[in-house]
């Protein structure tokens, strides 16, 4: 039997097991092969992923750099030490050679409207954009207070001050309160010597409510409720204008405001007592009428002489030399006429008298009071070469020597905080706002200089100058102004 078979058949199932293990050794090597360059990518992408990158953080007025692996906008916050608040903006940028984040803090503003305090955090930048995001409209009369003081639907919240210094950033535990209040005109009622007039006002007092409707509070004028009082919903505000009386005395003369009905009355209730032998003109029976003048006769029961004093006047004149808010006075005199008489008494009276002669001794000579005439007194821009630092939006009102509350005899009569004259180009102003000394120019006015202070000029108010004996036509309104260098 042959021996062949056996072996040959063993021989042919080796040569498949052979090639097949090298298959499988290269398939590993090739498997190890793939594993190992995707370690390898993982790990060059991973070290990658793993620098540090550059942040430039911008809040709070401040620029901090920081080198993070975090990949987190709120963890690279924590790490610079800025917290994000309620409102407030976080804004990524491209810096270039940096990644940027910018935060911009929310205002916090209270909100008072209507009896309700409201607190918010805004982005608004005006006082408009506030009430629009609070929905609260404005509308007549209605008044917008910021921190007090106040001011247009148009300011900034939280305007800085015209000389400020240095800014406090929103968010900082420094940062100055903002409280915005919106008060509601209410109505009232004027009632003028007798005569009603219906009419709004949402200014805190009795003095402020007449000054807008344009009433003004002359001397010896009488005014209830007290012109300081709060003023109220549906008031009735009684508005009585004392009579002006000018008497003429021997050796002076004195204005009385008064309410009395007859001359004797006005003359016993200011304090002037008649002389013995003297008399008046006209009577002391005689009527009070508004602008009268009353003489004070004084004869010598032994003498032949009558001496009859003349009052002088004064005038006011502009004078083009002078400058915004200067004055000039020249003081004048009273004049005397003496007469001499040849008088005859018949058992005591007078029976008859020939003049003899006359003479004035001296001549009355009129006070002149020079003031500067209102240059530039329209809407246009200062056209004198004078630089305009910058432009305010103020309520301008009017006031004069006799809307001072004062009487003319007091010494301080018409002088301002700073000592000038109330006269044309001196203004009253909140020093906190615009210092004393600058000066400005406006419309409808002319050049000015802040002069004076007054209890009511708080925050964006101004109080314009007149002279007194001077038509004064403005009304009292919101008007852009120029601060001039």
């Amino acid at each position: 039997m042959p021996l062949t078979p056996g072996p040959q058949r063993g021989l042919r199932r080796s040569l498949p097991d052979a090639s097949q293990h090298s298959l499988l050794l290269d398939r590993r090597r090739r498997r190890h092969l793939a594993v190992l360059s995707a370690v390898i990518l993982v790990s060059v992408f991973g070290y990658g992923l793993l620098q540090p990158r550059k942040v430039r953080v911008l809040a709070d007025g401040r620029e901090i750099v920081l080198h993070t692996r975090s990949s987190s906008n709120t963890a690279v916050l924590r790490g610079a030490g800025i917290d994000l608040h309620a409102g407030d903006r976080l804004t990524a940028l491209d810096g270039g050679d940096a990644d940027v984040l910018r935060v911009e803090r929310a205002r916090h503003v209270v909100l008072q409207v209507d009896g309700t305090t409201y607190g918010m955090r805004t982005h608004a930048a005006t006082i408009d954009q506030l009430l629009s995001e609070a929905n609260v409209a404005i509308a007549g009369r209605d008044s917008v207070l910021e921190n007090g003081a106040l001011v247009s639907t148009n300011a900034p919240i939280d305007p800085p001050r015209l000389f400020a210094v240095h800014a406090v950033p929103a968010d900082s535990a420094n940062a100055p309160r903002i409280e915005i209040e919106v008060r509601r005109a209410v109505p009232f009622t004027i009632v003028e010597d007798g005569r009603e007039i219906q009419t709004t006002t949402s200014r805190p007092t009795v003095a402020q409510a007449l000054r807008e409707a344009g009433k003004t509070i002359g001397p010896g004028d009488r005014v209830a409720p007290d012109a300081q009082a709060v003023i109220e919903s549906d008031v009735r505000i009684d508005l009585r204008h004392a009579k002006a009386v000018t008497v003429t005395l021997p050796h002076d003369h004195q204005v009385l405001y008064t309410f009395e009905a007859t001359v004797g009355e006005a003359l016993s209730t200011g304090g002037i007592a008649i002389p013995q032998g003297a008399f008046t003109e006209p009577s002391l029976g005689t009527p009070i009428s508004a602008g009268m003048s009353v003489r004070v006769v004084q004869l010598s029961a032994a003498s032949d002489v009558e001496t009859e004093y003349i009052e002088s006047k004064t005038v006011y004149v502009s004078d083009p030399s002078l400058g915004p808010g200067e004055t000039r006075t020249v003081r004048g005199h009273d004049g005397v006429r003496v007469r001499h008489y040849d008088v005859s008494f018949v058992d005591g009276e007078e029976a008859g008298r020939t003049l003899l002669d006359e003479t004035l001794a001296p001549e009355p000579v009129d006070t002149v009071i020079y003031y500067p005439i209102q240059r530039g007194a329209s809407d246009a821009k200062p056209a004198d070469g004078s630089a305009v630092v910058r432009s305010l939006r103020v309520y301008a009102t009017w006031y004069n020597p006799a809307s001072s509350g004062r009487s003319s005899s007091d010494p301080a009569y018409g002088h301002t905080a700073t000592g000038a004259i109330v006269t044309y180009g001196i203004v009253a102003v909140d020093p906190d706002v615009i210092p004393l000394g600058t000066k400005m120019f406006i419309p409808g006015y002319g050049y000015a200089v802040a002069a004076d202070t007054g209890g009511a000029v708080k925050g964006y108010i101004i109080d314009l100058g007149y002279p007194d004996g001077v038509q004064v036509d403005w009304q009292s309104k919101w008007v852009e102004i120029d601060i001039l260098s």
